[in-house]
């Protein structure tokens, strides 16, 4: 009897060591577009680009390479020292040797307001709603040189606040010890390209966690006073043809847990270690009483 016993208390403890291993494994084993085929092309349906909203900032920089210091006035930087301005606000200029202090916030960022504007020097209000980057750009560069302030001017355009908020379970928001730099508020990814797709945001904040359902991850985006909602499944080629799968700014994205699975899973590891340890007691108790019976 007591052999028999120890055999089924054996058997057990083996079935919940695989159990345990075969759920690790799983989790390693999960792949991203599974059905997708090799050599094989997908476009990309929906791919229209950024466009500037309310709320954006912009960092603009001008240029010229025949009159330098003409361009000064048109860009909103700090000042640095010892006559080594590289430019500064149409503002008065200082005493020599007065300087402005440094920080991160050196370089100014153009905010876009409820009207859509932003208040550029010299040229004043500016509509940019609505355009891309390089569109704000040709605007600022062709009134510069239509208005005679530079013959060669040259404008870079760019956005100040490009970030998305991550929510649920992305490795960056479960473990303290990522390598995502670009994280820097919990749940709040700064991106430095404006063609950013998901699966370049999911690989720049170290993946989803194990227990995320990888089918279930879903991208929040405000269009105008609404909000768009989107489903997209990371283990199917169709993300390339969902209009999330360029992220824009502020877009939420939220990657699910596996709720039901991960407590069913649970429930069944915390039965059977329950059965496992009565069954190790009841033995114990056995061999004490053939013990004591000899």
């Amino acid at each position: 009897m007591v052999k028999r016993i120890l055999q089924s208390t054996a058997l057990t403890a083996t079935f919940v060591g695989i159990l345990a291993l075969s759920s690790c494994d799983s989790a390693q084993r999960t792949v991203y577009l599974k059905d997708a085929e090799a050599a094989q092309t997908y476009g990309v349906k929906y791919d229209s680009g950024l466009v500037i909203q309310k709320g954006d900032k912009l960092g603009i920089t001008v240029s010229s390479l025949r009159n330098p210091e003409l361009a000064l006035p048109f860009n909103a930087k700090s000042l640095t020292a010892g006559g080594k301005t590289l430019s500064t606000l149409p503002t008065p200029s200082l005493p020599e040797g007065v300087n402005e202090p440094k920080s991160p916030d050196a370089q100014l960022s153009y905010l876009v307001d409820t009207n859509g504007n932003i208040q550029f020097p010299v040229l004043g209000s500016i509509q940019v709603q609505g355009m891309t980057l390089d569109q704000v750009s040709e605007i600022i560069r062709t009134r510069l040189v239509a208005e005679k302030y530079l013959v060669d001017a040259h404008v870079v355009t760019k956005f100040d606040n490009l970030r998305v908020m991550l929510l649920g379970a992305f490795m960056a928001l479960t473990s303290f010890n990522t390598n995502a730099t670009s994280l820097t508020d919990r749940g709040s990814f700064h991106l430095d390209n404006p063609q950013t797709n998901i699966l370049e945001l999911i690989s720049r904040v170290g993946g989803l966690s194990e227990q995320a359902d990888f089918e279930r991850v879903s991208v929040i985006r405000r269009v105008g006073n609404q909000y768009a909602y989107y489903r997209l499944n990371m283990l199917s080629k169709d993300i390339f043809d969902s209009p999330a799968f360029y992220l824009q700014q502020n877009d939420i994205v939220y990657a699910e847990y596996k709720y039901q699975k991960k407590d069913d899973e649970a429930k069944l590891l915390s039965t059977i270690t329950y059965v496992t340890s009565a069954l190790s007691t009841l033995v114990t108790a056995m061999a004490l009483v053939t013990i004591l019976k000899k």
